[in-house]
Order: structure tokens, then C-alpha cells, then sequence
């Protein structure tokens, strides 16, 4: 009790001395603050990223690509394999009794109006791909209609590509009007195009879509529905369940983010952690006297030690909750772009936890050496 007594009014009289000593605590909440803001900044691309992907996940739903090919861009699935994938077991059936399956067909798109880093992604569904998306909801005009030349924008990508209803987009065939915006609840299919799958095969002039989306009863069904389509002499495909799909996805993109923004936080950690030491340092030194009549009247090492690691720590905090707030003030909610997927940056509460679990380690790291030298002085220092 005695130890932590004294802690605690060690610790007051460094929080009291912050003002003599503001300018130097200044430079170590604001160094903290613009380490933890880059790195939560940068983590929220992949925050978001991943965000988005996981919107799409469905237990219930698996994914069939073509041969020797692990995405669903390219032509490999011939739509004479189409029935016979159909005709696999586990498939959950509609209302009508026809497999709830969707082939579905990725196409780039030019840029349009004065972008030239390109469009949004085309994606060509079938009659069933509104079933296979039962969260996308038209938010303005209608939804595309089968056979004609017409495409639905995501509410993201038009936000981001300054799209909206009525422009018309260069598509082969000629120019293709956007006849309505939609929703899907913050997910990858918010950034794309949508529109019927063998018109965007038509106007290609390609034969072979890129994936089938399948529905299946139960995720117990999936064994037995993989293992048909990869042992049907009939068939090259091979299945896999939508929520590795797209976990697989969301690693192969954001991995970069993530080691970029880790690599950069760690460099501008180790400056300040540098700094911190030399502060704190600083910090101890002026008040070597102060320390040295404390241990003269009774004051132990160790409260002296852990009061200079609470202050640092102390410090630290603030720096970490400034730059946490301000980077979700100019990052969370906002769109962007990343490798040709459009979703919104995320700053959550993890990435807070994140970012004040990095500013404490700082502060331990940086306080315990002048801690270690605060806890050495002796009687003989106050005389000095």
C-alpha cells in the first residue's frame, strides 16, 4: 500500500511539473500522435477492404471457376458447361423450382469523362443473379433489363466516379446508358456496373463466362458439391465456398496496405522512440534534485521508477488518442479506390485499441531507461 501511495503522488508531482516543462511534452504528445494517425490512416484501407469483403461472405454460397484459374476474371466456363454444373447435387432450388445458380462475367471498362485511370468494373449477371444478392436494392431509376444495352452503377462508384443516372458509358456495342443506381449494403458490388451477362457476352463476342455463383442448401452441402464438379469427366471447374473466395481476395489486396503501413509506422516509432528517451531524459535530469530529496525522506526506488514510466505513458496516451480522432475525422467514411475495388475507409475501434497499444509500448520503451537512472539517484545527488 505504501508503495503504491507513493506511485501515485510521484506521479502528480510529474503531471503538476508538465506545465514548467510543457514544451518538451508537447513534442512528445505530437510525435506520438503523428505515428499513431499515419498508421491507423494507412490501416484504414485495409480495414475497409476487408470490411467490404466480408459483406459479401455467405455461408450458404459457393463459387465455381473456370480451369487453371484462381479469380473469376477470364472466359473459361463455356455455357455448355453451365447445365451440367446445374446439374450437381446440393444446389438449393427457387420458388419455381429452377437451381438457384447464377453464371456471372467480369469485363473492364474505359474510362469515362475525365477520368483516365479507368471506370468501374463491369460485372454481367443472369436472371438469378438478383436472387443470389438479396441485399441489393435499387436506390434511383430501375434495374437493368435483359437483352438490352443497359448497366446499373453501384451507389460507391458513382459517388467516386462522379456517375450518375442517364450517362452513357463506351462499352463494345456502342454506348450503354446507366438506367438506375443501387445499394448492396456496403459491399465489393457497390463499386461495379451490373448488367445482363449474355448481352455483355454478346457484345464481346465471347462464348465463356468467368464464374457461376451457386446457392447451396446448406455449407454442409458443399463437400458433396465440390467433389461432383471437380470428378465429372464432363468438366474442367472446380468449386470453392464464396466466403474463401473472397477471403482470399481481401488477404491478396490488402496484404500490401497492411506491410506498407506497418514498415512506415515502425520507421517513424523508432524516431520517436528515440525521442521519447532523450525527453524523458531531459525530463529526469532537470529534476534530479527534486528525485534525490525525495529519496531522502523516505521515498523508494521503485515509485520513482514507475511514477517517471506513468508520466511518459501518460503523455503517450494523449498523443495516441489526438492522433487516433484525427485520423478517423479525415479517413473514416471516405471512398476510395484500390486495386479497382471502391469501398469506404475504416477507422474502427480496433484500430484505436491499436493505435494506444502502440503509443504504450512507446512509452514503456522510452520511459524505462530514464526511469531505471530516476530510481538511482542518491541522497548525495540533492547536495550536488
Amino acid at each position: 500500500m505504501r508503495m503504491i501511495t507513493q506511485t501515485l503522488v510521484l506521479t502528480r508531482l510529474g503531471l503538476l511539473g508538465l506545465l514548467e516543462r510543457k514544451w518538451s511534452a508537447l513534442v512528445l504528445v505530437g510525435s506520438v500522435a503523428c505515428v499513431v494517425g499515419v498508421l491507423l490512416s494507412m490501416l484504414s484501407v485495409t480495414a475497409g477492404m476487408l470490411r467490404a469483403y466480408r459483406l459479401g461472405e455467405d455461408p450458404q454460397m459457393a463459387i465455381v471457376l473456370g480451369p487453371d484459374n484462381a479469380t473469376e476474371w477470364g472466359h473459361g466456363i463455356a455455357a455448355s458447361d453451365i447445365g451440367t454444373i446445374l446439374d450437381a447435387p446440393g444446389i438449393a432450388r427457387g420458388p419455381d423450382g429452377h437451381p438457384l445458380a447464377d453464371p456471372e462475367v467480369l469485363l473492364s471498362v474505359p474510362p469515362a469523362g475525365p477520368y483516365l485511370i479507368g471506370g468501374p468494373v463491369l460485372r454481367g449477371i443472369g436472371a438469378a443473379g438478383l436472387a443470389m444478392h438479396p441485399r441489393l436494392k435499387i436506390v434511383e431509376g430501375r434495374q437493368f433489363h435483359s437483352g438490352q444495352h443497359e448497366l446499373t452503377i453501384g451507389m460507391a462508384a458513382a459517388r467516386v466516379f462522379d456517375l450518375r443516372v442517364g450517362d452513357l458509358i463506351p462499352l463494345p456495342g456502342g454506348t450503354w446508358p446507366i438506367v438506375g443506381s443501387f445499394t448492396d449494403g456496403g459491399s465489393t458490388l457497390e463499386g461495379l456496373y451490373l448488367a445482363d451477362a449474355d448481352t455483355v457476352l454478346a457484345a464481346g463476342r465471347t462464348t465463356g463466362y468467368g464464374s457461376v455463383l451457386v446457392k447451396l442448401v446448406s455449407p454442409d452441402a458443399f463437400d458433396a458439391f465440390s467433389q461432383w464438379v471437380s470428378t465429372n469427366p464432363a468438366l474442367k471447374e472446380s468449386a470453392e465456398p464464396l466466403t474463401s473466395y473472397l477471403r482470399r481476395g481481401a488477404h491478396q489486396f490488402s496484404a500490401f496496405f497492411t506491410a506498407l503501413a506497418y514498415a512506415v509506422g515502425s520507421i517513424m516509432a523508432l524516431g520517436a522512440l528515440f525521442g521519447t528517451v532523450k525527453l524523458m531524459y531531459a525530463a529526469v535530469s532537470v529534476r534530479t534534485r527534486e528525485i534525490a530529496t525525495l529519496r531522502a525522506i523516505g521515498y523508494e526506488p521503485l515509485p520513482i521508477a514507475l511514477s517517471i514510466l506513468l508520466e511518459t505513458m501518460t503523455l503517450a496516451l494523449t498523443g495516441a488518442l489526438i492522433g487516433s480522432t484525427v485520423a478517423w475525422l479525415l479517413f473514416d467514411g471516405k471512398l476510395t479506390i484500390q486495386a479497382r475495388n471502391v469501398f469506404v475507409l475504416s477507422v474502427s475501434g480496433n484500430l484505436f485499441a491499436l493505435g494506444v497499444a502502440w503509443a504504450l509500448v512507446l512509452a514503456v520503451l522510452g520511459g524505462l531507461p530514464p526511469a531505471i537512472r530516476a530510481a538511482r539517484c542518491s541522497v548525495s545527488d540533492a547536495l550536488a
